[in-house]
């Protein structure tokens, strides 16, 4: 009985490791509307490429380069087009932060991106942030000259952001599974 409350304790505290074929499944809130996009990582090795799936009627891909992989400084929200690749910019990113902003952020307690300086909060006293039932390793920021909040993975491989609240640009989202 108590190998199995450990090994189930232990599961819940893995890292959440994203790879080529990995599923994440977010909930979109677009001006008043909720949407549920589900995204599947296709490639990792130097770009990302993401596909989109919105339940099942459109579909397409964010291309985001090596460039902005490692040292992109914005978020792209452009809405995406259906059948098409939407390749980024060379200092865009999309679902993530760069490796150099995660960087920045372990190191320093903050980085900037969009103009805006984001920094890191003292959660300890919240519930732990959750995907599903499953408690996640996040780093929550919060922006200086914006009141955006971010929720973003705590690996320096792929720092996925998983939740945004009060984003300037009206478009905030949450992770709700990720596989």
């Amino acid at each position: 009985m108590l190998s199995l409350m450990f090994s189930s304790a232990f599961a819940q505290q893995n890292p959440v490791a994203i790879k080529q074929g990995t599923q994440l499944d977010y909930k979109f809130f677009l001006y008043g509307q909720t949407v549920g996009i589900g995204m599947t990582v296709r490639s990792v090795t130097d770009s990302v490429l993401l596909d989109w799936n919105l339940r099942g009627m459109a579909f397409g891909s964010y291309l985001v380069s090596k460039e902005g992989f490692e040292n992109g400084n914005k978020l792209n929200f452009i809405q995406p087009t259906p059948s098409a690749v939407l390749r980024l910019a060379p200092d865009e990113t999309f679902a993530v932060i760069s490796k150099a902003a995660f960087r920045l952020l372990k190191k320093d307690k903050k980085f900037v991106y969009n103009n805006t300086t984001y920094v890191l909060q003292d959660d300890k006293k919240l519930p732990p942030f959750k995907v599903g039932d499953h408690e996640t390793d996040v780093l929550h920021v919060t922006g200086v000259e914006e009141h955006g909040e971010l929720w973003i993975l705590n690996d320096p491989d792929f720092p996925l952001i998983c939740q945004m609240k009060n984003n300037p640009v009206g478009i905030n989202f949450t992770i709700v599974a990720i596989r």
